[in-house]
């Protein structure tokens, strides 16, 4: 046996492509898992070309071995907010099928209301919040934390003085982190049902583009009184629903920022393969110019349907550059169950469109890191607000008519715009930031758990107004480091 051939278990998360946590389960759920050939401090050491062999096995034995683990905890998010917001008999029978999801969507909504927290040395206190914020009854909080503890999320452990305290260990910067952990151990379960995998990867299909229910494997592999039981509580749950009549083409409402019967319109006049054509253009880049397209109609004929039919959100913004129009597409990650989440959407995107103004239209000074932008109006410090400058009040005059700030005229004819520090302001600011960063919201999913800072020192009967943070330190940000990399060549 060559020495080459023998790895240990992180070595074999890499191979596998999942985290060492979802290594230890397998060892602990499968009896057929490569026994080490040696165990030692460091850990156990396996043969290589026998974990290849099992690694094979299962993906011939699970046709979703292999699934994106990123996009199924997404998705288990996502269908857990649905039920929450939409279902109002939460012990009905039809949900019986559905208990693993739940319980991983409520684990990741768990984990994103303890993120940031360090050390939650009231547990007690802690089930009082995800009660209030989330809906969780205690089983079900048990059970969610259960699973954050399998992922190695939470940590349960005792002080020196005999403290029983909880450590979270969510991860504050690569939020696809902890999706991928949750994704990961659902797709090992071995006890979900066929209704709920049904589900779930028919979300994960209409996420991206408006399908047809005949093209889903998933789907198709259900009898049909399964099947449609599976459709209808989608549908009761707002995360899928029909376009149009024909109970066929299915979309989701909960993360489509879109009129339905606009969209069964738009459909008609254009085939699949063109529509997600200009999809991949408004997802690629959010706030892409748009202006040649809106202007000529005939540069992009189905692009120009899109932005004037209302399937691409778009805004206009005009300074000394010239009108520019700047276009979203209609799904960006964000959960729409009230109309105060899709107003803060909005004004996150008309963000975003005056940032990529200022960074390719501005005549006089440009932009030359959108995020740098958001650190500013974000910081109480300065006031939340900009330096003075010529441009400002064209550039951003949009954002006050969505009363997300205002602008200050000063004494040398300049002016400067502050941020509205209000809490859905700030919340705009940064799912502006993901859109900026990313393409899709990730890390701000979830507006149940916009309150989690509350969690010390907090109290049940006013959540909002004691938001206090337990972590004083933390980390640069990648954009904050950039930033000082450019301030150190200038010196």
């Amino acid at each position: 046996m060559s020495e080459l051939d023998l790895i240990g278990l992180y070595e074999v998360a890499e191979l596998a492509g999942v985290s060492p946590s979802a290594v230890a389960n397998w060892r602990s759920r499968n009896p057929d898992f490569p026994k080490p050939v040696a165990e030692l401090k460091s850990g156990p050491v396996f043969r290589a070309s026998a974990i290849r062999a099992w690694l094979k096995r299962r993906k011939e034995a699970d046709p979703h071995m292999g699934t994106d683990a990123v996009r199924i905890g997404l998705r288990l998010l996502e269908f857990e907010c649905g039920v929450e917001t939409n279902i109002d008999d939460m012990h009905a029978a039809e949900l019986v099928d559905y208990e693993a999801s739940r319980t991983a969507g409520q684990a990741a909504r768990l984990a994103m209301l303890i993120r940031g927290q360090d050390v939650i040395d009231d547990e007690q206190h802690l089930k009082k919040v995800a009660s209030h914020e989330l809906g969780m009854t205690p089983p079900e909080y048990n059970a969610a934390k259960r699973l954050l503890q399998e992922v190695d999320l939470l940590e349960e452990r005792t002080t020196r003085l005999g403290k029983h305290v909880l450590n979270e260990k969510v991860q504050r910067v690569i939020h696809s982190e902890n999706y991928r952990r949750i994704g990961e151990l659902w797709l090992q379960r071995e006890y979900r049902t066929p209704k709920e995998e049904a589900l779930i990867y028919t979300l994960d299909k209409v996420i991206d583009r408006p399908t047809d229910t005949d093209l889903i494997d998933a789907l198709r592999t259900l009898k049909k009184p399964d099947k449609s039981a599976v459709l209808e509580l989608g549908r009761n749950a707002g995360i899928i629903d029909s376009v149009d009549e024909s109970n066929r083409t299915y979309y989701s409402p909960l993360l489509w920022d879109v009129n339905r019967k606009k969209l069964a319109a738009f459909l008609k006049y254009a085939d699949e393969t063109a529509f997600n054509r200009v999809l991949e253009k408004a997802r690629s880049r959010p706030g892409a110019d748009f202006t040649r397209a809106a202007d000529d109609k005939t540069a992009d004929p189905l692009l120009a349907q899109a932005i004037s039919g209302g399937i691409l959100p778009s805004y206009r913004v005009t300074s000394t550059g010239g009108p520019r129009l700047y276009g979203f597409a209609p799904y960006t990650g964000g959960l729409l169950t009230t109309d105060a989440e899709k107003t803060t959407l909005d004004k996150a995107r008309a963000l975003v469109a005056c940032l990529r103004y200022g960074g390719e239209a501005a005549t006089i000074t440009r932009i030359r890191n959108p995020l740098w932008i958001l650190n500013a109006i974000t910081d109480a410090n300065r006031g939340h607000r900009l330096n003075p400058h010529s441009e400002l009040k064209l550039q951003y005059g949009m954002l006050i008519g969505k009363q997300l700030g205002k602008i200050i005229k000063t004494d040398n004819n300049r002016y400067m715009f502050e941020l509205i520090p209000s809490e859905d302001n700030l919340r705009a600011c940064a799912i502006a930031r993901e859109l900026l960063s990313t393409g899709e919201i990730i890390g701000e999913k979830d507006p149940g758990t916009t309150a989690a800072l509350h969690l010390v020192n907090g109290t049940i009967q006013h959540p909002l107004r004691e938001v206090n943070s337990a972590r004083t330190k933390r980390p640069a940000r990648a954009d904050e480091l950039e930033g000082l990399v450019e301030h150190l060549r200038a010196v």
